[in-house]
């Protein structure tokens, strides 16, 4: 479109299949895997690669077609030679946003490890392709002469209409620096508008086709109830066609609890159903409230690993396990006020049956019975002891435990103890009763601790972004918890608490690389600054297209805007060059700016247009991983078609009036000087 030269499609598409190549030979020698991250690295290059072809060679083909005497030799070397610094200055900066990675820790760390490693490589092989294929193969096969044709013609038109409408539109930016920056300041600051209404979240839960379900009767269940309970979970699970299987069990877990089990559900593919994953699971939530006498939570699996993947999870933490379950109940009520927080599941289990066994240690050592004695004769009995191991068919490896214990219902309350005799020492058979008394009590099935203190766990899925529910939550435990106990995130929640401050931390370092890349580059301690004032543009973009299309600021979209950092900066970097070249050639400020912005203006259109038309697919949902590609995607397009479409006016306005502030500061010092002397 903008060169109107198919040629040089194919010799800018050139550096596509290399650079990809490069990133993944270095994935080969560093072990890495393909996964979701180094795919999405891959995704991003297939925009960002061709960018420093497509400047050289716009920059070789404007050279020849203006200067119609010199050969395509001669105009490969003296136009690679002219946009150079500008290319390298480019990928330099966005090779050095990835430094940021090495000071991260934890998951965040994991994230971004194979992403930037993938980015960087690919950029660099790009940068060595952009100044030397590049050039070589313009200098062979690029064809500048004028085409015949009707649509040749209007595109010329149309190409020459765009630079005459941004030559007024920047001499009115020149004319009009304060309305500019003032303008510029506004949206910058809208950008806190967007960030507090944008939603929150860890990562983007992604429809893999698979879900689980946990599930809890009242303690004390017995298992012939629970078999009937699995039944009815299992009915409604499996009436729905979006289902392909399920396997449900109970005594799941370290507790192996006969009232508690699991359910794993597989769904049919995505493309098979009208449903997403997160729709059907809250549609069968609903179903699963209407069973009686069972709770059931549904909930994707967890991306960090352990058993439950529910959004929000956090415990109630201290030194009383009575007081942890008193702030706990209370707490419980609390959230179950608010309905977006969703249905919470507390597994706090204090009341539960049981029989405790009061022995008179006296007369039992009078009979000759020890404690150990009777606590075995009643666990055998009650409970059961594997005495041998059987196997049916020998030599197939299969062995059977052989478990001692009283018929099936022989022993359901306490009475029913006093049926148990004790053999003593002399062989006399003595009842239990005569030396220990049995009481029905409950107490708790599982004692749950953390950091060596008692805890209760809660588990819930949020219709409401995450991070607001974990606010809530911080809230409501300030409000509650009185000094020595504590509200700990856990799961994906501690995770994305943990995230913000590493992705804060990533930002300032990406800024503060950049700055020092461009100075040693510019020789400049300002035109750093001039080249990132396209930085915050593009943040309110990314921001902007996150909060209009509804998607959450997570681990990947943040990825995308610090990402942003180098990649808009590239677009500056072409604009201050340029006319810092043609001030070296004694131009004034303002007639640097206008004459060196219009040339630049389509190489910036161009690689600014092939990143975001290569995100667009994943921006539409379009292919597998869509879920996890597309917030990244659609924060790096709002960031590019905003950083775009103002660095091209907010730069130059920037350049001018820093540029001319320091000369009135020079012409002033030289004429205290003069006066001095």
């Amino acid at each position: 479109f903008f060169l109107r030269n198919f040629r040089s499609t194919l010799i800018i598409a050139t550096a596509i299949p290399v650079s990809l190549l490069g990133a993944i030979a270095a994935m080969f020698f560093l072990g890495l895997t393909f996964n979701q991250m180094s795919l999405l690295g891959l995704l991003l290059l297939i925009g960002v690669v061709v960018d420093d072809a497509i400047v050289v060679l716009e920059n070789i083909y404007r050279r020849h077609e203006h200067s119609p005497g010199i050969d395509r030799y001669t105009a490969a070397i003296e136009g690679t030679q002219q946009v150079g610094f500008a290319v390298i200055a480019a990928s330099l900066t966005l090779v050095s946003i990835f430094g940021s990675v090495l000071f991260l820790e934890g998951i965040v760390a994991r994230f971004f490890q194979s992403f930037a490693v993938v980015v960087t490589v690919g950029v660099l092989v790009s940068l060595f392709v952009s100044l030397t294929l590049t050039p070589m193969l313009c200098s062979r096969f690029l064809d500048v002469r004028p085409k015949r044709g009707a649509t040749y013609r209007q595109l010329g038109r149309l190409l020459d209409g765009m630079d005459n409408g941004y030559r007024r539109l920047l001499g009115w930016v020149l004319a009009n620096r304060g309305k500019v920056l003032l303008g510029t300041l506004i949206i910058v600051l809208s950008s806190g508008f967007f960030f507090a209404r944008v939603d929150k979240d860890f990562i983007p839960t992604e429809d893999d086709s698979r879900f689980m379900v946990s599930f809890r009767a009242p303690l004390g269940t017995s298992r012939a109830t629970m078999e009937e309970l699995v039944e009815e979970l299992d009915a409604v699970i499996r009436a729905h066609p979006e289902v392909k299987s399920a396997f449900i069990g109970i005594g799941f877990g370290g507790t192996s609890q006969v009232n508690s089990g699991m359910a794993f559900v597989t769904m049919v593919p995505r493309d098979e159903r009208s449903i997403s994953q997160q729709q059907f699971i809250q549609k069968i939530q609903a179903e699963f409230a209407r069973i009686p006498g069972v709770l059931a939570f549904a909930s994707s699996p967890s991306p960090i690993g352990g058993m439950r993947g529910d959004l929000l999870q956090f415990s109630i933490v201290g030194p009383d396990l009575a007081a942890v379950a008193s702030l706990s109940n209370e707490m419980y009520r609390q959230l179950s006020k608010v309905p977006e927080i969703g249905r919470v599941d507390l597994d706090l289990q204090l009341d539960l049956p049981q029989i405790r066994l009061d022995v008179d240690r006296v007369r039992a050592a009078d009979i000759g019975l020890t404690t150990a004695d009777i606590a075995y004769s009643v666990n055998m009995l009650a409970g059961g002891v594997d005495i041998a191991k059987y196997s049916d068919d020998p030599g197939d490896g299969d062995r059977y435990d052989i478990r001692v214990k009283a018929r099936e219902g022989t022993i359901t309350s306490a009475d029913d103890l006093r049926r148990i005799f004790l053999r003593t020492r002399d062989g006399q058979m003595v009842r239990l009763d005569t030396v220990a008394h049995a009481v029905d009590i409950v107490g708790p099935a599982v004692i749950n601790r953390y950091a060596l203190q008692y805890s209760a766990n809660f588990y819930t899925n949020p219709s409401m972004s995450l991070g607001d529910a974990v606010t809530l939550v911080r809230e409501r435990a300030a409000e509650i918890l009185p000094p020595g106990y504590s509200m700990e995130l856990q799961g994906r929640s501690r995770e994305f608490a943990k995230t913000s401050g590493y992705v804060k931390l990533a930002l300032a370092l990406a800024l503060a690389l950049v700055y020092m890349v461009l100075a040693s580059q510019f020789n400049s301690f300002l035109q750093p600054l001039i080249v990132m004032t396209a930085q915050p543009l593009a943040i309110v973009g990314g921001l902007f297209a996150l909060w209009i299309t509804g998607t959450s600021l997570n681990l990947i979209s943040m990825i995308g805007l610090v990402l942003l950092m180098g990649l808009v900066a590239k677009n500056s970097i072409l604009l201050v060059d340029l006319t810092n070249q043609l001030r070296e050639q004694g131009r004034p400020t303002d007639e640097a700016l206008r004459e060196a912005c219009p040339i630049r203006m389509r190489p910036v259109l161009m690689t600014s247009l092939t990143v975001i038309l290569a995100l667009t697919p994943a921006a539409l949902g379009l292919g597998a991983g869509a879920d996890v590609n597309g917030p990244m995607a659609i924060a790096v397009i709002g960031g590019m078609v905003s950083s775009t479409l103002l660095t091209l006016g907010v730069v130059p306005a920037v350049y001018s009036l820093v540029e001319q502030g320091l000369q009135r500061l020079r012409d002033r010092r030289g004429r205290r000087a003069t006066t001095a002397a």
